[in-house]
């Protein structure tokens, strides 16, 4: 699936400033970074330009032609920034919208232009209506590669629109989610039901988290985690049996799944996604649920999350005993999305070891402090952190109470204190100016091989 991702109320506004003039349609500009993965595109807006009144050659209720010079500028911003354009216009009195011929004819004309003055792309078109939207990219000769099938908005809270204005509610809802929808709404539970959600490490938090998410109603699941299932896990991997020991975790994860709900798609993909493919199969996901322990997979996703506006959530759990006397313990539930701050601000992740995770092909336990001495896991406080990430997901996509988006827990204290997050304004990944928004124009510190 193919989305279009704009900042914090970002498409409400320009939707809103395209049909302003109804029945006249009016035009703008749309400044994309790409996000490649396997078979499509995540679109990060980083920009919109509204052209005024002097910048139309003509304009009326069936058309809008920008000036060459407008085009001509915008183009030459796309260059500089090595990214793409997208010019959207309005169509406010079609009933069923629709690119229209003059459209197609435009497209044959504008696409080699574009992909001339500005080579990077991607390039595109998009219409917005009163019932909703239509968006597709195209290639130097116009021919069309794919359409636009989600726009998004994403900040604390991540906003989801269809192509159509009001699909969800063209669907019938099963009686399994009755409960749910009494607690956060027939919209809500539709707008579970169409998201793809990836999780990441699918062991003590992350099984906890596939279960509730499977109960809520998510309607695809991503499953990433490259190991497998060993006898000390059997203590708080959900769903996990004797059997199973030497088994990929994410088929545990992707069974349990299946039995809450056996229609819902799911992928399991067992490997590291430290390395990129895996890690770009992230982009064809609406949130991402990050519960790895690693340092090096953290950062990786720290990165993503900002770089191209896929909005996670990172669960912390962490006990520390000596003698089989526990000494500390803590645990962590944080959003990742601009303008929160990220888990370079505060700082959260050990550099070194993020260079050996990323240098070396040896993982690691990620249970153990120091060098040589396990880390207990205790299966309650998992599964009480993970609801706590389910519960702050729920609040950010469906509007279901709660306003805290950084959450710092004390359990032998038996506290539980939202924190408040300030980014640094000169961070490498959360600040303007740096990896924020750059989509594939920035650098990326995940692992690539060559051949």
């Amino acid at each position: 699936m193919n989305r279009l991702v704009f900042a914090a109320g970002g498409w409400s506004a320009l939707r809103d400033d395209l049909l302003a003039h109804s029945p006249i349609e009016t035009a703008a500009a749309l400044i994309v970074a790409g996000g490649r993965f396997d078979g499509g595109m995540r679109l990060v807006v980083r920009d919109v330009i509204l052209p005024g009144p002097d910048d139309y050659m003509t304009r009326s209720s069936v058309e809008a032609t920008l000036t060459p010079a407008f085009l001509a500028s915008v183009l030459k911003r796309g260059r500089q920034d090595r990214v793409g354009v997208i010019l959207a216009h309005s169509h406010p009195m079609q009933e069923e919208l629709a690119f229209s011929r003059v459209d197609d004819a435009s497209q044959k004309i504008l696409a080699p232009v574009q992909h001339f003055r500005c080579p990077s792309g991607p390039h595109g078109f998009l219409v917005a209506g009163p019932t909703g939207f239509r968006g597709r990219l195209f290639d130097a000769e116009g021919e069309t590669l794919f359409t636009i099938d989600r726009i998004q908005e994403v900040d604390r809270d991540v906003r989801t629109y269809e192509r159509e204005s009001g699909i969800r509610n063209q669907a019938p809802l099963s009686d399994v989610f009755d409960r749910n929808v009494r607690a956060f709404g027939l919209e809500g539970q539709r707008i579970l039901n169409g998201l793809t959600v990836a999780i990441v490490g699918v062991g003590g938090t992350g099984s906890v988290v596939v279960e509730e998410l499977a109960r809520l109603g998510v309607g695809r699941f991503l499953l990433i985690d490259p190991e497998e299932v060993e006898p000390t896990n059997l203590n708080r991997l959900l769903g996990a049996t004797p059997g199973d020991v030497g088994q990929p975790k994410v088929l545990i994860a992707r069974a349990a799944v299946q039995r809450a709900q056996g229609e819902m798609a799911v992928e399991a993909i067992a490997d590291t996604v430290i390395d990129e493919p895996v890690a770009r199969a992230l982009l064809d996901s609406d949130f991402v649920m990050c519960c790895t322990d690693s340092h090096g997979s953290r950062a990786v996703l720290n990165q993503m999350a900002y770089q191209y506006r896929l909005p996670m959530i990172d669960v912390g759990v962490r006990i520390d005993a000596r003698d089989e006397i526990v000494t500390a313990m803590s645990t962590r539930v944080q959003m990742l999305a601009e303008p929160l701050a990220c888990l370079n601000c505060h700082p959260l992740l050990n550099p070194v070891s993020v260079r050996r995770d990323l240098l070396t092909d040896v993982r690691s336990d990620p249970y153990f402090v120091g060098h040589f001495e396990p880390q207990p896991a205790v299966i309650s406080l998992n599964a009480a952190t993970s609801s706590m990430a389910v519960s702050m997901f729920l609040s950010a996509v469906t509007g279901f109470p709660g306003s805290a988006r950084h959450l710092v827990g004390r359990p032998i204290d038996g506290s539980v204190r939202p924190v408040s997050s300030v980014p640094d304004p000169n961070c490498i990944v959360c600040s303007r100016g740096n990896a924020l928004a750059k989509g594939d124009d920035w650098p990326m510190i995940w692992r690539r091989h060559e051949g």
